[in-house]
C-alpha cells in the first residue's frame, strides 16, 4: 500500500493489528476492536456498567436466602436464651455386655421449665474416676422432643474408652437444644 505524506500525518496504527487507521476512530475498521475507553458502547466498559450492578444485587439476594435459611433452621427464640431451662433431674449409669462389646447405658429424666418446646437435646457427659479425675467425655443427641414444662425419659448408648474400673462417676449437663418450629 501506497501512502502519501498526508495521510500519513493524519493516521495512526492500531494498537492490535497495526493497521492505519484515522485518529478519530473509536473501531478499528479491520479488527473492530474498541480504541477508546471512554465510550459506553466499549465492551470492556458496558461490562463494568451492567455487571457490577448485577454482582451487588445477586450478592444482596445471597445474603437474604441465606438469612431466611438461618430462620427457617434455627427459629426464635434460641435455646442461648433459655440455657438453664432443661435439665437433667436425675441420671443413672449402667453397665452391659452387647454383642457389640461392653457398653454404658446412661439412663434419667429430663425437665423442661421454659414455655418453648426443645428438640435433638445434646448432652455434655463427663465420665469421672475415683479421685474425681476426668476419664472420658462424649456428647449423646438425643432425638427426642420434650414440651413446655414437662418432664421425659431418655436413654443414651455410650461406648467407653478405657477400663471399667476408670469409670467411677458421671456428671450430665445439657449443651443445646433446637427450637422444635425449626424446619431441619
Amino acid at each position: 500500500m501506497i501512502t502519501s505524506p498526508d495521510y500519513a500525518s493524519t493516521s495512526r496504527a492500531c494498537p492490535f493489528c497495526a493497521e492505519s487507521i484515522k485518529p478519530e476512530a473509536k473501531v478499528c475498521p479491520r479488527c473492530r476492536q474498541w480504541l477508546t475507553l471512554r465510550s459506553i458502547r466499549n465492551p470492556a466498559i458496558a461490562v463494568w456498567v451492567f455487571s457490577i450492578p448485577h454482582l451487588a444485587l445477586y450478592g444482596l439476594l445471597a445474603v437474604l436466602l441465606l438469612t431466611a435459611l438461618d430462620r427457617m433452621q434455627n427459629p426464635r427464640p434460641d435455646y442461648t436464651a433459655f440455657v438453664n431451662s432443661v435439665r437433667v433431674v436425675g441420671s443413672w449409669m449402667n453397665w452391659a455386655e452387647t454383642t457389640n462389646g461392653l457398653r454404658i447405658y446412661i439412663t434419667g429424666i429430663l425437665t423442661n421449665q421454659s414455655p418453648v418446646a426443645w428438640r435433638d437435646i445434646e448432652l455434655q457427659c463427663r465420665f469421672l474416676d475415683a479421685h474425681g479425675g476426668l476419664v472420658d467425655a462424649v456428647h449423646p443427641r438425643l432425638f427426642l422432643t420434650i414440651q413446655p414444662h414437662d418432664d421425659t425419659a431418655f436413654r443414651t448408648i455410650v461406648t467407653p474408652s478405657r477400663a471399667t474400673n476408670d469409670y467411677a462417676s458421671f456428671k450430665l449437663t445439657v449443651t443445646t437444644a433446637r427450637n422444635t418450629k425449626s424446619f431441619f
